[in-house]
């Protein structure tokens, strides 16, 4: 298709669009020269084309707006969302407790089975020891993926402060940090305090003690509804399918048969 220029009010041409595109990447063209071809009702500024938009070198004000959209993004990544870290963290533990007791079922007899679960319901802290094997687990998914399957669910990634996978040695320390002093190794009582000063923090610094120390950060996206449902699903199996397990261990059953037998 030709095209005519005008420029400061000598016309030439016909021009092709491949030789329009060559003087724009040269410089000769800087958008305000008029052109016209065959179609149009007048004579229009060259950049208003459509056809030549990619073509124009990026001025300043494009690189000034961009810079801008993107830190409006970054901040809307790095949005403290404590709830949605609590729950992923959550589900994690969740996954990785009925996990272990499944591969214990497996490879235990039963005798030893039998005796930790006794020690679980006369109160033996097993939880922070599974909780301290996640550790490493953890560390080994956020060094290959930048999040866990709780995290992926919620939309949660743990990258670099340049947006990058964390190495393994930084993962294993955030992960050994949450650890210690996120959920206090797992002492109920002293994990509610720890977890509470440490949304208090994130909301005041926008960031936890551990991914500063690190030098991580967590960026959140917006879960879809259908990324609760899912949640709320897999919570309730996952919650009924160790109740079921737990009912059914000869420990539960004589705990239950000796209430039976209590006087009424």
């Amino acid at each position: 298709m030709a095209y005519h220029l005008s420029i400061s009010g000598q016309q030439t041409g016909p021009h092709t669009q491949f030789e329009l595109i060559g003087l724009i990447r040269d410089g000769t063209l800087k958008g305000d020269e008029l052109v016209w071809q065959q179609g149009l009702k007048d004579w229009s500024p060259i950049k208003e084309l459509r056809e030549f938009e990619g073509y124009w070198p990026i001025t300043e004000e494009v690189i000034a707006k961009a810079e801008s959209a993107r830190l409006v993004a970054r901040s809307e990544l790095d949005r403290p969302q404590p709830w949605l870290r609590f729950w992923a963290r959550i589900v994690d533990y969740l996954w990785f407790t009925i996990t272990v007791w499944m591969i214990l079922g497996l490879l235990l007899p039963q005798n030893a089975l039998d005796w930790m679960v006794r020690l679980y319901f006369k109160g033996a802290p097993l939880d922070p020891i599974i909780l301290f094997l996640f550790v490493p687990i953890e560390a080994w998914m956020l060094s290959r993926r930048g999040t866990t399957l709780g995290k992926s669910l919620l939309r949660v990634q743990v990258c670099q402060l340049d947006g990058t996978l964390p190495t393994y040695k930084q993962a294993l320390q955030r992960s050994l940090l949450v650890y210690v002093k996120g959920f206090a190794m797992g002492l109920s009582l002293l994990s509610l305090f720890t977890m509470s000063f440490s949304r208090a923090r994130l909301m005041q610094h926008k960031t936890t003690s551990w991914d500063e120390s690190t030098g991580l950060r967590v960026e959140h996206g917006e879960p879809e509804v259908w990324r609760f449902v899912l949640l709320f699903c897999a919570a309730l199996i996952m919650l009924m399918g160790a109740g079921i397990l737990f009912s059914l261990s000869p420990p539960v059953m004589e705990m239950m048969k000796a209430m039976e037998n209590l006087p009424k």
